[in-house]
Parts: structure tokens; sequence; C-alpha cells
């Protein structure tokens, strides 16, 4: 089972949802941006998913520190939905640390999922 570290606002939220969309396919803990970032760099998760009010600043500031900036990604901007292709590309590259704005938790997650499977 793959194991998902959720973090940043919103972070009951996006546990919620991932649960819901894909029941029982993923583990899902609650942690910091640090804690989370650190168990995806030494293998104790698969994927971070951050989230903030941009969905880049906050929610990857420290996942592209510790786990690095061609491992990270942002999926959805205020304004600007997460488009399915795009993250399948993400996923195809190889990305461990997703990064939304809250706005889109509930659009978004159930797409990243669905990849992450």
């Amino acid at each position: 089972m793959k194991k998902i570290g959720v973090a940043g606002l919103q972070r009951e939220l996006m546990k919620k949802t991932i649960e819901t969309v894909a029941p029982g396919r993923f583990e899902v803990g609650m942690y910091n941006d640090m804690e989370a970032a650190l168990k995806v760099k030494s293998g104790q998760l698969d994927y971070y998913i951050g989230a903030c009010n941009t969905g880049a600043g906050a929610a990857l500031s420290i996942a592209i520190a510790v786990i690095g900036y061609n491992k990270s990604g942002t999926i959805a901007r205020p304004g600007i939905k997460a488009k399915e292709e795009q993250i399948a590309a993400m996923v195809a590259e190889g990305k461990v640390a997703f990064g939304l704005s809250v706005e889109h938790i509930e659009h978004a997650i159930p797409l990243l999922v669905a990849h992450l499977k």
C-alpha cells in the first residue's frame, strides 16, 4: 500500500478526500511540512501533498529544499484548476511532492490520486 503524507492547510480535508475517493488504496498521515518531506526523502512515505493559499510557496518550499525541485510540482493555483494531463506528466516524470491551493483540494486531489494508484 502506498503511503501519502499531507501537510499544510486543510490537512484533514485532504486526508478525508483521499480516503473517500480511493478507499483502502493509500495509507494517509497528517504531518507538518518538514516531517512529511523528510519521510519521503527517507522512503517512509511515497508521496507528499501540501496545500497553502497559492499552491507553490508554503505548500512546497520545504519539500523542494528537502526532496528537490525536480521531484516537486504545483498541480493547482488560485483560479487555475488542476489539469489531468499535467498531473499525469508530473507523475510519469517521477515527481513525488505536489502542491496545490486550498481552494482546489476537492477538485485536484481526486485527479492526483487517480494517477498515484
